[in-house]
């Protein structure tokens, strides 16, 4: 795909140039520019006329809307057409077919890079500022004399109190660099000895992983990730321009 951050800035001056003021101060000019160069990355994309209205079925049951009648009434009050609205339904298929074209090659590079994050690990975790009590709590739990789910729930000190312990499942890259590196290798239902980061000593044991495999849905998934990323250099770049360049919308604020 092509670099399109002047032809949306051409669009922007052409029909909004009297209102980019007015799109500023209401925070809606990214969201529309946003929104503009997904249209014109997907322009060429044409839907066949049963897949729309197909996208026009699903949408009626999903709102509860049951006959025309209804219809009119809803795009009524959205103050839009039927025509509006399939082409806002009929967007999101055509980012999907568009970022398969555009970005399969590059899609499970992206997931390898990205494999660390896509792995979900649910685990326990205990948290307390004493060394003494966490390896007083670490036997307890090793000796089976209280469930770790207990003694977080009583001596844990970090939100997991509210949750019997329990952490996830989630990617390990939102956890502290030291529990995630442990917990990457740790044997599942091990606890581990207790071991301080920062002003806590913490013991912690791995409860289920699941492993990010590169499957058909996640070839799907990494391409619009790819998108996703590909749109945000649009309006970045665009934005760089409207910034650096000419001012659009005069010296009003």
């Amino acid at each position: 795909m092509d670099d399109c951050r002047d032809a949306i800035r051409d669009e922007l001056l052409k029909k909004f140039e009297g209102s980019i003021s007015l799109l500023r101060r209401m925070n809606l000019l990214r969201p529309l520019a946003h929104r503009m160069v997904i249209d014109h990355a997907c322009s060429d994309i044409q839907l066949p006329k049963d897949i729309i209205d197909k996208l026009l079925q699903e949408f009626c049951i999903q709102n509860n809307i049951q006959d025309e009648n209804a219809l009119q009434l809803y795009i009524k009050r959205q103050g839009i057409t039927v025509e509006d609205l399939a082409h806002h339904l009929s967007l999101s298929r055509k980012v999907e077919i568009l970022s398969l074209q555009e970005f399969s090659n590059k899609a499970e590079s992206h997931f390898l890079k990205r494999k660390e994050q896509l792995d979900q690990v649910t685990y326990s975790l205990l948290r307390v500022e004493d060394s003494g009590l966490s390896h007083e709590l670490y036997l307890r739990i090793e000796a089976k004399e209280g469930s770790f789910a207990e003694l977080a729930r009583i001596h844990s000190k970090g939100p997991e109190k509210a949750t019997n312990g329990i952490v996830g499942p989630a990617s390990l890259s939102k956890a502290h660099p030291q529990l995630s590196q442990r917990l990457q290798t740790a044997p599942i239902g091990v606890v581990l000895e207790p071991f301080r980061i920062e002003d806590w000593w913490v013991v912690a044991r791995v409860e289920d992983r699941k492993l990010a495999t590169y499957d058909e849905a996640m070839r799907k998934h990494m391409t619009l990730e790819l998108f996703d990323s590909w749109v945000e250099y649009q309006l970045n770049s665009l934005f760089s321009v409207m910034t650096n360049g000419p001012k659009i919308g005069g010296n009003k604020s």
